[in-house]
């Protein structure tokens, strides 16, 4: 009878900096690696590592996560409502 609700990570915590090298999602959206990444990908495209646009796709998707993540952390939008719920044995 009834379900038990499971309290998680807000959604937009992926998106949010951090200084931990090993926490790569959150990692790359700390000041130092948004500037830096699009030097790594720029010489990774100039010695055909990575096709040619690589450098600007992850400029046009990090600015849609940071932009999201500032939207998640005011409250100004929720893009999904997830709710795991576990029935009780």
């Amino acid at each position: 009878e009834g379900f038990h609700i499971e309290e998680g990570e807000p959604w937009y915590m992926p998106l949010v900096p951090s200084w931990h090298p090993l926490k790569w999602p959150r990692f790359q959206f700390n000041p130092i690696m948004i500037r830096l990444m699009p030097i790594i990908l720029g010489f990774f495209e100039l010695i055909r590592l990575v096709p040619q646009g690589t450098r600007s796709t992850q400029v046009m998707l990090q600015a849609g996560g940071v932009g999201c993540a500032r939207g998640g952390q005011t409250g100004c939008f929720t893009p999904m409502w997830l709710m795991v719920g576990k029935k009780r044995a």
